[in-house]
């Protein structure tokens, strides 16, 4: 007989992430003579090997941590291991896919908006339309038709070029605030709104600068101040791992006046991308090649985000209620660090 599950207090005394001064306890049943936890650190991969405790048929070990994310696992004294299973409970494996543990500082804390409260999420150009649309931009097609299926399919050169828009914008999601407070909902996340090619704007163009088509600046200032009136803070996606190939940034297509860092080695974002064989030759967010991949390590890059009148300051001093990283896993932890700091000081 074996059972543990995760999301129960018996088997872990606390269910999601903890402070590093709190004792937390793990507890199994396994038809065994003996069982071990094994802890592994994630940031070194070095394993903390403990022999649990027998009790009234029980396996169990308290431990305390350090702030980090850990992984881990079960293995009886017969070497059978227990790992993650289907239905979060835990399964004998050969190769376990391991628990995880999150442990933060105790003194760390969230604003007290987001505890218990509701988050929706928005796609900008799939949510509502209202008033006069933006500049859509050259090689783009609005539909206008709101319920046209999205061109999802690929051209004649096999690309899907994501360039179809239904021209929902920042106005009509202020229009809508009314409905959302009806819902409960106490924060909106946005996903990309910055000036980019796509209709999903995750190619982001310039970082500086609201999506013509979305609206202005002064839209999305409105939209700040009105849903602050009703309790609703706004999040913004920050997307840092790449930037679109048709960017101030990176220009390969020479749209914009800047000297990307495609068309010299002399650009000013030059040091941001990783080029493999200049220029034609260069990483790439999972091989998309319209998303050249960032160095984050680049300091250059790492003041435009995080520096003084950078891209976190800009927009934290809109009063946004805050930001999601997208693929955050992928940041090293210096870019997050100062990230972070830059969101704190503004």
């Amino acid at each position: 007989m074996l059972y543990f599950n995760p999301l129960y207090t018996f088997c872990k005394s606390r269910i999601g992430a903890f402070s590093a001064d709190t004792k937390l306890m793990l507890r199994l049943k396994c038809d065994c003579e003996r069982c071990n936890l094994i802890i592994q650190s994630d940031k070194d991969n070095v394993e903390i090997r403990y022999l649990m405790n027998k009790r009234n048929g029980y396996f169990e070990q308290e431990v305390q941590l350090n702030v980090g994310l850990y992984w881990y696992y079960f293995e009886t004294n017969d070497g059978k291991k227990i790992g993650l299973g289907g239905d979060y409970k835990g399964m004998f494996t050969d190769n376990p896919h391991k628990f995880q543990l999150t442990v933060y500082s105790k003194d760390y804390s969230v604003p007290k908006w987001l505890k218990g409260g509701i988050i929706y999420q928005i796609f900008p150009d799939r949510f509502y339309k209202s008033g006069n649309l933006g500049v859509l931009g050259e090689d783009k097609v609005l539909h206008e038709n709101w319920n046209d299926t999205p061109i999802y399919k690929p051209n004649r050169l096999g690309k899907v070029m994501n360039n179809d828009f239904f021209g929902g914008n920042l106005q009509g999601i202020t229009e809508k605030l009314d409905y959302l407070e009806s819902l409960g909902v106490s924060a909106i996340y946005l996903n990309p709104i910055f000036e980019a090619y796509s209709n999903h704007r995750y190619d982001t163009g310039n970082y500086m600068n609201i999506d013509p088509l979305l609206g202005t600046e002064e839209d999305f200032k409105n939209l700040i101040a009105k849903a602050e009136k009703k309790g609703i803070k706004i999040i913004l996606d920050g997307v840092f791992n790449h930037t679109g190939d048709d960017s101030i940034y990176f220009n390969k297509y020479g749209k914009y006046d800047t000297l990307g860092a495609y068309q010299s080695a002399k650009s000013p974002y030059k040091s941001w991308y990783k080029f493999i064989r200049y220029p034609n030759v260069y990483e790439s967010w999972w091989g998309i090649q319209t998303l050249p991949a960032l160095e984050k390590t680049s300091p250059e890059y790492i003041n435009y985000i995080s520096g003084i009148d950078g891209v976190i300051e800009h927009y934290t001093k809109l009063v946004i209620g805050g930001w999601r990283l997208d693929v955050v896993d992928e940041l090293p932890a210096k870019f997050v660090r100062e990230l972070r700091n830059a969101v704190k000081c503004n």
